[in-house]
């Protein structure tokens, strides 16, 4: 990955839905040469996927919160990681170091749905123990975008 291609990447990840044809006129390359970059950061997978940002609020999701999650067992670690797949309101499953075993960002419309996902399910998966959850109040900062000032 060179400097053009973070250029590129950098556009991407403003504006997903930028056009090749723009690019290449923002940073004085051909369509077809920011293309074929493009593809190449695609079958790399250093672009993972193109996707659209939904604001939570406006389709009724409107807790964010973050569990925690013991763990009472490593051989469980495996199980829990394939389970936490198939909960649409996990959107992120980050196992940690410390005192717990996972960190999940988690979406609920209520605090019923909230209170339903860890009892019913999150708490049901394999080899959990307990868990604490964390309400956020308001977000100052939320992004997908990475920095590419990378040494």
């Amino acid at each position: 990955m060179d400097a053009v291609d973070r250029k590129i990447i950098n556009f991407l990840q403003k504006n997903g839905r930028i056009t090749h044809a723009k690019i290449g006129n923002e940073i004085n390359l051909s369509t077809s040469a920011v293309n074929d970059r493009v593809k190449r950061l695609q079958e790399t997978e250093i672009i993972k996927n193109t996707v659209v940002t939904i604001n939570p609020s406006k389709i009724g999701l409107n807790i964010l919160a973050f569990i925690s999650v013991l763990i009472d067992w490593n051989e469980a670690n495996e199980a829990f990681g394939t389970a936490i797949q198939s909960i649409p309101e996990v959107l992120e499953c980050h196992h940690v170091t410390g005192d717990w075993s996972y960190l999940l960002k988690v979406r609920a419309k209520d605090n019923d749905a909230l209170e339903e996902l860890i009892s019913n399910r999150i708490k049901r998966l394999p080899g959990v123990t307990r868990s604490e959850t964390i309400f956020v109040l308001s977000t100052d900062k939320e992004t997908t975008e990475l920095s590419l000032n990378i040494t």
